[in-house]
C-alpha cells in the first residue's frame, strides 16, 4: 500500500491523502480486503486523535481518503537525524504520548480494538506539534471487555501482525496479547524521538571484540544480531539529560515494563503526560 499525502506547506494543498494499492505491487485480495475494513472502520470513528474518514472508492481504483495532515512523526524523525539536529523536545515528546494515548484509550474502550502497529509512521503531526493523529488501521485487533485479544470473534488463523522492531515481549516470545500490547510500541516510540533512529538499530558493545563495525558481518548475522533485541527495551541515549527528560523518560520505562500487567493503560498515560507537558516551560 502506499500513502499519497497532501505537498509541502506553502505549496497546492490537497484536503485528502489516499491510500491506495501500489500500482508496481500485483493485486492482492489480503491487501484489497484489508483496505476495506480500514475504510468500514474508520467510518465507524470520531476522535480528535484519530485520522479523519473522507471517502472510499470501489471503483476500477481502490483508495481510502482520508483528512491530511503535514508529516509522520517517523518521517520527521528521519529528516532530524539526516539534518544532525538534536532530539525532540520533551514537550513535544509530551504531546504525541498525550495524544497519542488519548486515541488510543478510545480504541481499547469505546471500540474494543487493538491498533497492532502502534510505530511513528503511523503517528501524522500538523503544525509545531498542534495536534497529533493515529493512522494505518488495517491490522486492528478485536478486544474482549477485559481488553484481551479476542479469538472468536476475529475468527481462525488471525494473528497479531505489527512491526518487529516495535513489537511487544508478548509478541516475540509468545504470550497474551491485549491493550497492554500497544502501550509498549507507544513506548519505543517515545524513543524514537529521543534518539532519531527506530528502536534497536543502534549498535552495542556486546559485539564480538574481533567485530569492529557491522560492515564485518555476513547479512544473516546481522539480522540475528538486531532480531534479538526485538521485545526488548533500548536503552536510553547517551546524550539525553535525565533531569530535562524526566517526564519523558518516565512514560518510557513505564510503558516498556517487560510484564503486561505492570504497564500503565492508556488512559492513565493521557492524564499523566497531559500533567506533566503543563509543567514542562
Amino acid at each position: 500500500m502506499q500513502l499519497v499525502r497532501s505537498p509541502r506547506a506553502g505549496q497546492m494543498r490537497s484536503p485528502w491523502a489516499l491510500k491506495m494499492l501500489n500500482k508496481r505491487v500485483k493485486p492482492n485480495k489480503v491487501y484489497t480486503d484489508r483496505l476495506k475494513a480500514e475504510a468500514e472502520l474508520l467510518q465507524k470513528m470520531s476522535h480528535p486523535n484519530i485520522v479523519g474518514f473522507r471517502a472510499f472508492s470501489k471503483t476500477k481504483i481502490l483508495y481510502l481518503g482520508m483528512e491530511a495532515c503535514d508529516l509522520s512523526l517517523g518521517d520527521m524523525i528521519e529528516k532530524r537525524m539526516e539534518e544532525d539536529c538534536e532530539p525532540f523536545t520533551p514537550k513535544q515528546i509530551l504531546k504525541v504520548a498525550a495524544d497519542i494515548s488519548s486515541a488510543l484509550d478510545y480504541l481499547h474502550t469505546k471500540m474494543q480494538i487493538l491498533h497492532g502497529d502502534m510505530k511513528s509512521y503511523n503517528i501524522l503531526v500538523n503544525g509545531d506539534f498542534a495536534v497529533c493523529k493515529l493512522c494505518d488501521f488495517g491490522v486492528t485487533l478485536p478486544l474482549d471487555e477485559n481488553g484481551v485479544f479476542d479469538k472468536l470473534k476475529a475468527g481462525r488463523n488471525v494473528v497479531y501482525f505489527g512491526t518487529e522492531a516495535w513489537s511487544a515481549p508478548e509478541v516475540i516470545h509468545g504470550g497474551e496479547i491485549s491493550s497492554k500490547t500497544d502501550i509498549w510500541p507507544l513506548g519505543l516510540t517515545l524513543w524514537e524521538m529521543l534518539a532519531l533512529m527506530p528502536p534497536h538499530a543502534q549498535t552495542d558493545e556486546t559485539l564480538d571484540d574481533s567485530v569492529t563495525c557491522l560492515e564485518d558481518l555476513d547479512d544473516g548475522t546481522i539480522e540475528d544480531y538486531f532480531s534479538e533485541k526485538y521485545g526488548t527495551r533500548p536503552a536510553v541515549p547517551a546524550n539525553i539529560s535525565e533531569d530535562k527528560y524526566s517526564g519523558p523518560l518516565a512514560l518510557f520505562f513505564c510503558c516498556t515494563e517487560t510484564l503486561p500487567s505492570a504497564r500503565p493503560t492508556a488512559e492513565h498515560i493521557a492524564i499523566a503526560a497531559t500533567d506533566m507537558a503543563l509543567q514542562c516551560t
